[in-house]
This record gives structure tokens, C-alpha cells and sequence, in this order.
């Protein structure tokens, strides 16, 4: 049972990484952030997985709202965001060890619809404006090492955010972010393989690069994701989820109009896993939802994820 969840449950940690192109923060432009809350702890996250390639389908669902937001290079009141993203990725886990670990490569590209409703100050006043996109989104690309000893399990992993989606100056919707991100996070896991009983957490620091089409410095993040997981049955898990974000560094450059805007938020919610026998290789499901609880300078919403991933 042992080495089914460390190849299972991890796959699905590794593919948390999919979820970064999603649009969550108001503390950076436009309301959004490579950052998707919650995310990067799902089940086993610092468990090591076994040699060979795995493949990873995410769909991820995102509503919120806010009072405010820059968009356009325009103060835009009362924002409203849908974002459904898909992701397709693979990953390949070397048997070789690297600096006493085991190293994983992957690559994420997503394909998503987003819909974008506000108010919007002009020189003839406030009106209202409304805009949907679907296209390709920007591309992910990571590499990390796993270590353990005993019960504790580890993960450094580095991870590229490339502007490589549908980005149209003007525009209120937009799949891409047109500037590049640099995600570094620790992952930390106990698991318990006698009681069935696991504990995730994962800090991280973003770096974010300018967007040079609207003079916006999206300021740097650090986030933490962290799951309390119980195995009912050795297929079969659930957990409580959740994420705390701060924003490290305020936005800059002429086309940040209302300032610095450093946000916090902390969120919430269920989480469960299925492992079902599949063919000759292992098939893994998981389902989440988490709610924002508390939140300064950033949007309100709900986030959801419905992942299958699959090891040859």
C-alpha cells in the first residue's frame, strides 16, 4: 500500500504545478496572479514518486469579485471574474539520483475561457463593460528534487511561468499575463502509512517580471498551501485544504495607478482523493473546492479543481 500512494498520491501533488496560470489576486494587475490558492498541497505533495512518466489532466474553475482593480491601464470598479482553464501536462522522474535525490522535469500548457464584467471610470463617467476570451494560456515549466528520512518527505521545486498565451493590450479578458513569473517552494510532508494520516504544508516566494505593454511591476508573493489528509481505505482519501497569501513587495511603474496594493487572504476547503485499478499503470482523481475566509486587498471567490493523472 505503501508504494501505491507514494506513486498515486504524488502524482497529484506534482500536478498542482498546473494550476499557477489561473487569474485569483487583486494584488497584482488585473486582479489575478500566477498563484492559484491552494494548490500546491494536495495529497503525499513532498513524496517522492517512482522512475517514469506520468501525464496530468486539470480542469480548474474560478469566481470572485472585487471593488476595484486596475485593467487596461484603467481604474475598473465592482470587477467580476469567471476563469475555466484545462491543462494538459507531462512529467518524467529520473531513476538516477541527483544530489541524493530524485529529480522530476515537467511542462504544463493551458487552454482556458475567461469572462471579465466591470465598471469602468471614463472622462463621460462610469459604465459598464463586459469581456470574454478563450485561448491558449501561459506555458509552466519545473524541475524538483525529492529527499525523505523516516516519516518526513521533501520537495524543492523551481518553477518557470512563460508568457506564452493570447495577450491583446486593451483588452479586460486575457488568457495570458505577458510577463514572466518565478515560483520557488519547499514542500513538506509527515505521513503516517500505519494510521493512513498525512500532513502537507508548502511555502513559496513568486517573483514576477514587468509587463512592458502596460508599465505594470506586479509586486513579489509568498504563499503558503497546507493539507491535513486522512486514507479511509488504501484507495481512498480525504483531507481539509487551504492556503494563506501576503504579497511581499507592492506593485510598481506608471501603469499601477492605485498604488502599491499589497494583499493578504486565507482560504479553506474539502478535498478528496480516488485511486482507482486502471489498465497496467495507476490512475489517480482528486476533487477540491476552497473558499476565501478572510481576505485585505484581494479578490472574494471561490476556487475549484477536478485533476486525473495518470503513471505509466
Amino acid at each position: 500500500m505503501i508504494l501505491l500512494h507514494r506513486t498515486c498520491l504524488l502524482i497529484l501533488g506534482l500536478m498542482v504545478c498546473l494550476t499557477v496560470g489561473s487569474k485569483t489576486a487583486l494584488a497584482t494587475e488585473g486582479g489575478s496572479s500566477y498563484y492559484f490558492p491552494g494548490a500546491s498541497a494536495t495529497f503525499g505533495v513532498g513524496v517522492a514518486p517512482h522512475p517514469g512518466f506520468m501525464m496530468a489532466n486539470q480542469l480548474i474553475y474560478y469566481r470572485g469579485s472585487a471593488e476595484r482593480a486596475v485593467l487596461r491601464g484603467h481604474v475598473n470598479l465592482e470587477l467580476e471574474s469567471t476563469a475555466v482553464y484545462n491543462f494538459l501536462a507531462g512529467f518524467y522522474t529520473f531513476k538516477k539520483p541527483v544530489l541524493g535525490g530524485r529529480l522530476q522535469l515537467g511542462a504544463a500548457v493551458p487552454v482556458g475561457t475567461v469572462d471579465v464584467k466591470v465598471g469602468a471610470d471614463t472622462s463621460l463617467g462610469s459604465r459598464n463593460l463586459s469581456q470574454s476570451a478563450t485561448n491558449i494560456g501561459d506555458s509552466m515549466a519545473s524541475a524538483a528534487l525529492h529527499w525523505h528520512k523516516g516519516k518526513f518527505h521533501y520537495k524543492l521545486v523551481q518553477s518557470v511561468f512563460m508568457p506564452t498565451g493570447g495577450y491583446t493590450k486593451g483588452n479586460l479578458a486575457n488568457l495570458s499575463r505577458n510577463y514572466w513569473g518565478f515560483d520557488t517552494s519547499l514542500a513538506i510532508t509527515w505521513l503516517n502509512a500505519k494510521t493512513g494520516t498525512e500532513i502537507s504544508i508548502m511555502p513559496g516566494i513568486l517573483f514576477n517580471t514587468k509587463n512592458h505593454a502596460t508599465d505594470y511591476q506586479s509586486g513579489n508573493e509568498f504563499h503558503v498551501d497546507f493539507a491535513l489528509n486522512q486514507f479511509l481505505k488504501p484507495n481512498f482519501a480525504v483531507g481539509l485544504h487551504g492556503y494563506y497569501y501576503s504579497q511581499l513587495t507592492g506593485d510598481s511603474g506608471s501603469g499601477a495607478i492605485l498604488g502599491n496594493f499589497q494583499g493578504q487572504s486565507l482560504g479553506f476547503g474539502p478535498a478528496i482523493l480516488w485511486m482507482p485499478k486502471f489498465g497496467k499503470g495507476n490512475l489517480s482523481v482528486i476533487a477540491k473546492w476552497l473558499r476565501d475566509v478572510d481576505q485585505s486587498k484581494r479578490m472574494h471567490g471561490d476556487y475549484a479543481q477536478f485533476t486525473i493523472g495518470y503513471k505509466f
